[in-house]
């Protein structure tokens, strides 16, 4: 795959989470997708239980969205910076347990590892900012 085939089904599975476009965003994760999720050492596998994760996020902060920054490329593997803002209306599921809406605001970096073959991701590693996102939600001391 060229660099631009990788970033494009990069950008596109991310737009698709922007949208809330479930169908789309599965057209771009393979059938067997792992997500690492490395600031909750939650790691899923298969399309099914990572879209559920997804939809997790989205209804823990409807508005969600993430803005792209820089994105790089080496061979069929991306990296992208993303700033993630959104308002905290709905209950956030985490491996440790449910956290009632706050209605705070948050904006937070991160930056996604993504595999590509057969033009689809087969793989993402999720690195946020973990602390930021708990202090703005108002959740440390």
């Amino acid at each position: 795959m060229s660099n631009e085939e990788v970033i494009k089904v990069t950008t596109d599975q991310l737009n698709a989470f922007n949208a809330k476009n479930w169908e789309e965003w599965c057209n771009t994760s393979s059938e067997n997708c792992i997500y690492d999720e490395i600031a909750t050492h939650r790691k899923l596998e298969g399309r099914d239980n990572v879209l559920e994760a997804m939809k997790g996020w989205a209804n823990a902060f409807p508005n969600v969205k993430g803005t792209f920054g820089n994105i790089a490329v080496d061979g069929n593997k991306s990296t992208v910076e993303i700033t993630w803002k959104g308002t905290h209306t709905g209950i956030l599921k985490t491996p440790d347990g449910d956290i009632p809406a706050t209605g705070k605001e948050i904006t937070i970096r991160a930056c996604q590892i993504a595999k590509v073959e057969n033009g689809k991701i087969t793989t993402m590693q999720n690195y946020f900012d973990m602390m930021t996102m708990m202090t703005q939600l108002g959740l440390t001391n």
